[in-house]
């Protein structure tokens, strides 16, 4: 595959120009899916489209959420366990550097998803300053899943060698109802239980999927009847899996396709696992009611800038911080807007400017490369922090909350994250930090830290405020769980240090 980077100046960063990017790999499949299953399905059109509805209350909710007292939010948080399955044959293997490099992406890569969920990303700095007050947490952690559902020890990742390039096309197997390739047992790698693990493939595309870079199974797909249980999850390009850079924690080794090194491919599908779309709404090439074929429009209709034809209503992403959209961006865009990015098409809505501060392009959801992408905006975080972070059921009877909590079951395994020790090797700080967890956060008093306390000596455990000050104090007592009550504490941001024998583990917390 190949991408043709286009050097574009800030007058021709139109939506006319952004149409004709044909040379870039589609990125994620979500679109040509949702439109393959409406031409076979045309019902499922008003599925996508109720679903996307659901979002902005279900971000609203989730703030109202966030408020609630103690009392309604006992349950304890724990990080996401991921198994990545890696589907690939011997030279792709050796691709990704082997074994060793494919511990080093695995470990990268769920440095990259905790960094982008959860405000860390260092690359935050680039975003401009209009920006910045919709630039937020999710507050969901990730680890690698150190214990499989037989109750073995795992290195977070399973790998299956195949015979021959050819892998599955993922993804478009469930355009065509059957179960894609790389998800079966004996041909691929079988989904682990997803009440418990996020499976991740990765994989080769192949036939007509290789301009693919990801693509994802939600789990509304699930319970709508739209995929198999075994199906939910992503598939991924295996050589996006980790990262190269400064937000990973380690470069690995191997191949990679650049510019989509820097483990922004899961973030991006992973957003689509937690049921958020595109900031553009889907309306592009590979559209079908409410998706409609050609070159994109503006949400409203009559409007006649993006295309001589535009007469239509377009497609929105449901979230009301998302400015309007026209398509998918491409390559590092050229910002031309003083504390913003840029416009375009969809700027003017009759006399309203509808982007004052430019289109959500740096956006983890839009198609720029990995290195232009720097943040979630507060509806896309809370939209999918209340399909995680709240408790199934908690929106009972709430009209149009669609699906808040489908994934609040992945949070609460603690045990499948702490390292194995049938080997007698400690873990390393890396895995120690992919081990241990930290819950619930947010926290209205008390936390409780789980560590594998037969692995590695935990010192003590130190919580520190902003100014630096310890606050509290515990030893370590040769157990697995901690709690620690901070109720008496002001509200507010703090620092739960882990000090073990080999090195610490620092995790950001937030009393509220």
């Amino acid at each position: 595959m190949k991408k043709t980077i286009l050097l574009l100046s800030a007058v021709i960063w139109s939506c006319t120009m952004a149409f004709a990017q044909t040379a870039h790999p589609t990125k994620c499949g979500m679109q040509k899916k949702h439109a393959a299953m409406i031409a076979k399905h045309p019902e499922y059109a008003q599925f996508l489209k109720d679903q996307k509805a659901s979002l902005q209350p279900a971000a609203d909710f989730y703030k109202q959420y966030k408020m609630q007292g103690s009392e309604e939010r006992t349950t304890a948080i724990s990080a996401v366990p991921i198994i990545f399955h890696i589907v690939v044959d011997s030279a792709q293997f050796n691709d990704m550097g082997g074994t060793a490099g494919i511990i080093k992406r695995c470990d990268s890569q769920i440095a990259v998803l905790n960094h982008d969920y959860n405000q860390e990303n260092s690359d935050s700095v680039l975003i401009p300053s209009g920006w910045k007050t919709l630039y937020s947490n999710v507050g969901i952690h990730f680890g690698l899943a150190r214990v499989d559902p037989s109750g073995n020890c795992s290195p977070g990742y399973e790998v299956k060698i195949i015979a021959g390039t050819t892998t599955a096309d993922a993804g478009f197997d469930v355009e065509n109802e059957t179960s894609p390739l790389e998800k079966t047992a004996g041909t691929g790698l079988a989904a682990w239980d997803n009440t418990k693990y996020y499976n991740v493939w990765c994989v080769n595309y192949t036939g007509g999927s290789t301009d693919l870079l990801g693509i994802t199974t939600a789990k509304s797909d699930v319970t709508g009847g739209w995929a198999a249980s075994g199906e939910m999850g992503v598939d991924i390009l295996y050589n996006t899996l980790g990262s190269t850079g400064p937000t990973g924690s380690d470069p690995g080794t191997g191949s990679w396709f650049t510019p989509y090194n820097l483990g922004r491919t899961l973030t991006h599908e992973t957003g689509h696992f937690f049921e958020i779309w595109h900031p553009w709404g889907d309306d592009g090439p590979y559209g079908g009611a409410p998706y409609y074929p050609g070159d994109g429009y503006c949400p409203w209709s009559g409007v006649t800038a993006c295309s001589a034809a535009d007469t239509v209503i377009g497609a929105d992403d449901g979230l009301d911080d998302t400015p309007p959209e026209s398509q998918a961006v491409y390559g590092s865009p050229t910002y031309t807007i003083a504390g913003g990015t840029y416009n375009d098409c969809c700027n003017m809505h009759g006399s309203v400017n509808t982007q004052p501060i430019g289109i959500a392009c740096l956006s983890y959801m839009d198609y720029t490369d990995d290195g232009a992408m720097h943040m979630f905006t507060t509806d896309q975080a809370n939209a999918m922090a209340s399909m995680v972070l709240v408790p199934a059921g908690s929106a009972t009877g709430a009209t149009g909350y669609g699906t808040i909590g489908e994934n609040y079951n992945l949070t609460q395994n603690p045990s499948l994250l702490i390292a194995c020790t049938s080997t007698g090797v400690a873990p390393s700080p890396t895995e120690l930090k992919s081990s241990l967890s930290v819950y619930p956060n947010p926290t209205s008093g008390e936390i409780n830290i789980s560590v594998n306390s037969q692995a590695e000596t935990l010192n003590n455990i130190v919580v520190v405020n902003l100014l630096g000050q310890q606050v509290a104090v515990i030893n370590g007592q040769n157990k697995d769980y901690y709690s620690i009550d901070l109720s008496g504490l002001s509200k507010g941001i703090y620092f739960v240090k882990c000090n073990f024998a080999s090195g610490s583990v620092t995790r950001k917390i937030l009393l509220q």
